[in-house]
């Protein structure tokens, strides 16, 4: 009997621990900043802070390709709206599903969602988004009980599913190592907490980048030669290999089923709610390969521009942008890039947005 109740109050305080501070704000209020789900929370944190007059807010998400800054449209002074972003670098269409129910649970803050692509064709990719485990450490404190379902489905390996669920079920398994670097110096992760939670909006706000370029770099495609200058590290290097000459993956449609699922379930969330889907093709980098994927009419941006809530951009609109000068690496814009990428954004999307308005007002 003594073995059993100390067994059930175990489990009982596990239980405590699990509801009362796992599942609630209180330990994702402290999480690591430069953690994956920390730093998620801080942007998260920094737009449902954000004060905004009105509904005309443009709201720009994506991952480290997205280079775009906000402060550089919203000081242009001439522009109907005011953009804001919540691009966390090594997110997934996965992960921006949660994340707009994050920050506009009404569905109805803003005007306009911006989502880039990489390609409007669904190129295939060599890894399986589907099976990105780290999705649900970036998204642990987004998801509820209630997500288990189609969270945990939406892996493709079954192990991965049940991993998939159990840990939004017993959170604690994902914030374990978190967790035990929080207990050597509690006081030191609450002080570096608070100082982001008050000024981290102002460092990403005013965030500039580097001015590096990579105009000494060189492709002979027809030779299939990379030249970079001597300076550049392996892994820089590498990313060029990958990215510029390295066979693409054969086309199972795996990428483009996966893009179809999420970006549905984007448009389905604000579906009636008077925000529109404006889709974007990136800057594809410093160089364009010359063997570029297929056009696929059946993608899921192509199809989902069918609907009148979903505008796709001019899929040529920044190609004016791709050169050496604008870029840091091989898929990344550096500074001037990102500065004149932002102005240009923001001016365009307000002009398509109005185009839009005025065509829906004439039907």
């Amino acid at each position: 009997m003594r073995a059993a109740r100390i067994l059930a109050g175990s489990l009982l305080a596990f239980l405590l621990v699990e509801v009362l501070i796992f599942d609630t704000n209180i330990y994702s209020s402290v999480l690591r900043t430069d953690s994956s789900a920390g730093m998620l929370e801080t942007f998260l944190h920094n737009e449902r802070r954000r004060k905004a007059a009105d509904r005309n807010q443009v709201l720009a998400i994506g991952d480290s390709r997205m280079g775009f800054i906000p402060r550089y449209p919203n000081q242009l002074g001439d522009l109907p709206y005011t953009f804001a972003t919540i691009a966390t670098p090594g997110t997934t269409p996965r992960c921006w599903y949660y994340m707009l129910r994050a920050v506009d649970p009404t569905a109805r803050r803003y005007s306009a969602i911006v989502i880039p692509v990489e390609n409007y064709d669904d190129a295939e990719t060599w890894e399986d988004h589907a099976d990105r485990i780290l999705d649900l450490h970036f998204l642990i404190a987004r998801l509820r009980w209630t997500d288990i379902p189609q969270f945990s489905l939406s892996y493709r390996t079954p192990a991965l599913k049940w991993r998939a669920a159990l840990s939004i079920l017993f959170k604690g398994s994902i914030y374990k190592t978190d967790l035990q670097d929080f207990l050597r110096s509690p006081k030191n992760r609450i002080k570096a907490a608070q100082l982001s939670r008050r000024e981290a909006h102002n460092w990403y706000y005013d965030y500039v980048g580097t001015t590096d370029d990579v105009t000494g770099v060189h492709i002979d495609w027809a030779k299939h030669i990379l030249t970079v200058p001597a300076s550049f590290a392996p892994d820089k290097k590498n990313l060029f290999q990958g990215r510029m000459l390295d066979p693409q993956p054969p086309d199972h449609g795996r990428h483009s089923a996966y893009n179809k699922y999420w970006f549905g379930k984007i448009h389905e969330y604000y579906r009636g709610s008077g925000t529109r889907i404006v889709f974007i093709r990136l800057p594809r980098g410093p160089f364009v390969r010359p063997d570029g994927p297929p056009v696929n009419l059946h993608s899921a941006v192509r199809e989902l521009a069918a609907s009148p809530d979903v505008i796709l951009d001019d899929e040529h609109f920044f190609d004016s942008l791709e050169h050496p000068e604008m870029f840091f690496d091989a898929m990344h814009l550096n500074a001037p890039g990102s500065a004149e990428f932002s102005k240009m954004l923001a001016r365009h999307v307000s002009e398509i947005l109005g185009a839009s308005a005025a065509h829906q007002h004439a039907l």
